[in-house]
């Protein structure tokens, strides 16, 4: 029998993944549709980077390599990423590689949560928090970034940061929305936990801001807590599939995020790991993603200005842009944004992504990446004036 831990995993489903199932189907019976769903660069990775994880392929000994903290040779390279883009001095042996962002984010949630502890985390969220959550068995707390302005909602962190709370998550770039913390922000949710729970920042697009940079935690000076820092290749690199993410933690989590991945990841893939190790050396690749994207967004604020019943929210960075179709839903009478996900899928062959996959239920995520994103925008306009 399966123990689902108070989990109902249909409702848990990631409705992304649905609407992308659906495009395959659609796909496989002839239909021509246009997926604004993955957050999956649609470019090809840089050659450089194809040749190097060719060669590791080739070379016995270093497709070969175990590391379960990861690549000492990917370490250096990250702390010197660091040192030339931020001027922080990271020690390679606080950078701790996996496969991706997902299984950091779980084994942080094991290490700090027990049932009934509380985690505090943004709404929006990207789904992956909440998930994390339930399979810690603890409760869930939300603060509120204001959909309006794309601020933090310094009343709703306050109130909803307890003396239980044991875990805290901030996402900026955040998935959906684009939202960024400003330093200001950070002091402010700094001096409120006061030192009383680890704060994790999950910056996976902080090479992807469109009007300003989004600063990093380990930026700030004279804090009072435990900051976690979670990145990957995935997106701004465009490894997506590749699966190579790091966190970079203090002393005291070393050994105890080593050790979770000795008896349980083994080691991420050396060859993906030596890509990654040469992807760092072109930047010019994430300059080109992010003027790319940019011009998607602005694309989506001139289409969208004038339609009635739905608002764009103007991204500030990240893969993503969000419709608020509110309105739209109630005078049309749709219930849940996968019914009107499903709606357009039928009527549009376009997929979007459900926006109850991150707590907002009457709205669509979109995403930059995909090599037909202005045509997918002009199927949306229609639909939504017809």
């Amino acid at each position: 029998m399966i123990v689902n831990h108070g989990i109902n995993y249909f409702d848990e489903r990631f409705l992304m993944f649905v609407l992308d199932q659906m495009a395959y189907n659609f796909e496989r019976d002839g239909k021509d549709v246009i997926r604004m769903t993955l957050g999956k660069s649609e470019l090809p990775l840089h050659p450089d980077i194809v040749q190097t994880i060719i060669d590791a392929i080739n070379d016995f000994k270093k497709n070969t390599l175990v590391f379960p903290g990861g690549l000492p040779e990917l370490k250096e390279k990250l702390a010197e990423y660091y040192k030339n883009k931020h001027n922080l001095d990271i020690c390679p042996d606080n950078v701790i590689i996996s496969v991706g962002t997902s299984t950091i984010f779980r084994n942080l949630f094991y290490l700090f949560l027990e049932k009934g502890a509380e985690v505090l985390l943004p709404i929006p969220y990207y789904s992956l928090y909440h998930f994390s959550a339930l399979l810690a068995q603890a409760k869930i707390r939300y603060y509120k970034i204001d959909m309006d302005t794309l601020e933090l909602d310094k009343d709703s962190f306050k109130e909803n940061f307890t003396e239980r709370t044991k875990l805290v998550v901030i996402n900026s770039p955040g998935n959906p929305l684009g939202n960024i913390l400003t330093k200001e922000e950070l002091y402010f949710m700094d001096s409120i936990v006061d030192g009383r729970a680890p704060i994790i920042n999950d910056e996976v697009y902080e090479n992807i801001c469109f009007d300003w940079q989004s600063p990093s935690v380990m930026e700030l000076k004279d804090t009072k807590s435990m900051f976690i820092t979670t990145n990957s290749f995935s997106k701004a690199y465009r490894m997506y599939c590749r699966r190579v993410g790091w966190c970079i933690v203090p002393d005291e989590l070393v050994t105890p995020m080593t050790v979770i991945q000795h008896h349980t990841l083994l080691t991420t893939d050396p060859i993906c790991q030596f890509g990654a190790i040469t992807a760092l050396d072109h930047q010019e690749e994430v300059d080109n993603i992010r003027n790319l994207y940019k011009s998607r967004r602005d694309y989506t604020m001139e289409r969208f200005a004038g339609v009635e019943d739905i608002r764009a929210v103007p991204s500030i960075g990240s893969f993503y842009i969000t419709l608020d179709c509110k309105k739209f839903m109630e005078k049309k009478g749709i219930r849940t944004s996968l019914d009107l996900a499903t709606k357009i899928m039928e009527a549009k062959n376009v997929a979007t992504v459900p926006g109850s996959d991150f707590g907002l239920p009457y709205t669509l995520r979109l995403s930059f990446s995909c090599h037909r994103y202005k045509e997918g925008i002009d199927h949306l306009w229609n639909f939504f004036n017809s």
